[in-house]
């Protein structure tokens, strides 16, 4: 009777943390009600222009004025972007429409990129490329670190992807009931344990050393997003599932 218990407990929990990372691995794919609502951070650029109205610049032309112009092209700066595991998304102030795109380097992997001041700048309109830029890298802040938060984002990211993968065999060999099989269960619950705690640890350490731009009055300020929250949320659910596929 303890073990069906056990059974029944890790199968429910196991279950969940897949379901909640389901809701993760489609943060930010379209601008549609449930994706754009999940996104690890979003970005308001919407006080941009104010900013640099102090350098006399040509602001008419800074942001888009279309929610269907496409990213990264010059075409203009979005007042919203969001940032999920595979793609980010930029939006005209107060809406929900707009386009997105995937954020990862080209060429390489699918896994995103977590690089909010190198798309803002794509988006910049090219007579104005250089104001900005000048803006956003006086303070010296991690936002305009590329480099550093390209390389451990996309760390960040590949260890939640993984998570997912060790999560679903995890569940799969837990249903299966033998010894065995509930071992290994156990096995790769505990690894989808490790890999989405440390991928949330470097996340959040991240987004918070972004968010030092906050208090820089440049007119770019990044929040928190949901998606952040679900992994944390993840990493606990399995970290209480793991003891019981071995009392299984």
């Amino acid at each position: 009777m303890l073990k069906f218990i056990a059974q029944l407990i890790f199968v429910l929990l196991t279950l969940s943390a897949g379901v909640i990372n389901i809701f993760v691995n489609i943060s930010a794919i379209s601008t549609d009600l449930v994706p754009s609502a999940l996104k690890y951070i979003t970005v308001d650029t919407s006080l941009l222009g104010q900013s640099l109205s102090s350098q006399n610049a040509e602001l008419d032309s800074l942001y888009t004025t279309n929610s269907d112009d496409p990213l990264g092209q010059g075409l203009g700066v979005r007042q919203d972007y969001y940032f999920g595991q595979y793609a980010y998304c930029g939006t005209l102030e107060g809406r929900r429409d707009g386009v997105c795109l995937l954020g990862r380097d080209s060429g390489s992997e699918f896994i995103s990129r977590l690089d909010p001041y190198t798309y803002i700048i794509n988006d910049t309109p090219e007579n104005l490329k250089d104001g900005v830029r000048s803006l956003l890298e006086a303070p010296d802040t991690t936002f305009t670190a590329s480099d550093y938060l390209r390389r451990y984002s996309a760390a960040a990211y590949w260890l939640i992807f993984l998570s997912a993968i060790f999560t679903g065999v995890a569940l799969f060999t837990g249903v299966v009931p033998t010894r065995y099989t509930f071992f290994f269960g156990g096995v790769f619950c505990l690894l989808a344990f490790l890999t989405v705690a440390v991928g949330a640890a470097i996340l959040t350490a991240l987004i918070a050393k972004i968010r030092h731009i906050n208090g820089e009055a440049l007119g770019v300020y990044v929040h928190f997003g949901v998606s952040l929250w679900l992994v944390w949320i993840t990493a606990f659910v399995l970290m209480i599932a793991t003891p019981f596929y071995f009392l299984a």
